[in-house]
């Protein structure tokens, strides 16, 4: 970017919300507008709010901004993906559909660990002026809007898997309700593909756990 993005009023943001869990989608959201309007609504790293401070945030990010898209990547298409690809290059190959959507200057929230490269690439693949920074959905309030979008769209996924499996969890290998469902549906046989990440350690060692016990 040729100007710092902290000067600028059009800005986009891009952040996702499900990049670690064992079970429910990953959600890529791309926000857009006019930075002051975004500060407006309250938003900030998602991971510091409530689910209900997230949903009113929401609210007022849809009526604030100039343009909200967010992908929606369920656990079966990331186990089809992993079979060729690694979670970087899945989450970039969303990125870069989003990116296609924007007419202002891109912040991301990293997924690279090398945020140069991170923007290089993004930036020579699609064509628009890309920064990707670290901790972006804490610095910058549109990423921070991006980030709330994502993790409001993640919750209704899972709320929508819950109904059909209670006493899932937050979806996370740290909840230990989680776990303990991972445990139930093995041990029962409960069909899981579509919600379950399969070539996750957490999954994994769940199955050579539950095979064990079967011996």
């Amino acid at each position: 970017m040729d100007q710092h993005p902290e000067h600028m009023k059009y800005l986009c943001g891009i952040d996702e919300a499900g990049r670690g869990p064992v079970f429910g989608p990953m959600v890529i959201s791309l926000v857009c507008g006019d930075v002051d309007k975004i500060v407006a609504t309250g938003a900030k790293d998602s991971k510091e709010m409530s689910q209900s401070s997230r949903e009113i945030s929401f609210d007022k990010i849809m009526k604030a901004a100039e343009l909200v898209k967010f992908e929606i990547i369920s656990s079966k298409e990331i186990n089809h993906l992993m079979d060729s690809m690694t979670l970087n290059e899945i989450e970039e190959k969303y990125v870069l559909k989003l990116l296609e959507h924007s007419k202002y200057p891109v912040i991301v929230d990293s997924f690279d660990v090398n945020t140069e490269r991170c923007s290089a690439k993004l930036s020579q693949k699609s064509g628009k002026n890309v920064i990707c920074r670290h901790k972006a959905d804490r610095d910058y309030k549109i990423v921070s809007a991006a980030s709330v979008v994502s993790k409001v769209i993640r919750e209704r996924e899972m709320d929508k898997i819950r109904v059909k499996h209670p006493g899932i969890g937050s979806g996370y290998p740290s909840d230990p309700y989680t776990i303990e469902y991972l445990l139930h549906a093995l041990d029962n046989k409960i069909n899981m593909e579509d919600i379950v990440r399969t070539k996750w350690k957490t999954f994994t060692n769940a199955l050579n756990e539950t095979r064990q016990r079967r011996l």
